[in-house]
């Protein structure tokens, strides 16, 4: 199953001994939690403010542009609101 990955080009070296501990993951998670430094609490709250938020403000009719265009403004808002408290 290698040699699939290396003709094909995605990837030309491969570390076995990683490939082999995946396989333990979601076991050890299971039995001792998630590994020190590893909450998803913190990308959750960003997905949820460039994401989510942006997505309720559309008309839902070709959301991404409108999202990328709400994300934009809100950035400038905050920049200037940082100019005019200075």
């Amino acid at each position: 199953y290698c040699e699939v990955f290396k003709t094909m080009g995605i990837i030309t070296t491969f570390s076995l001994p990683c490939q082999h501990s995946m396989k333990h993951y979601k076991q050890l998670i299971q039995l001792f939690g998630t590994p020190n430094g590893l909450c998803s609490s913190i990308t959750e709250s960003k997905h949820v403010k460039a994401v989510k938020k942006p997505y309720w403000c559309t008309n839902k009719y070709h959301a991404l542009g409108q999202m990328l265009l709400i994300n934009q403004h809100l950035d400038k808002l905050a920049a200037s609101q940082v100019d005019f408290k200075s």
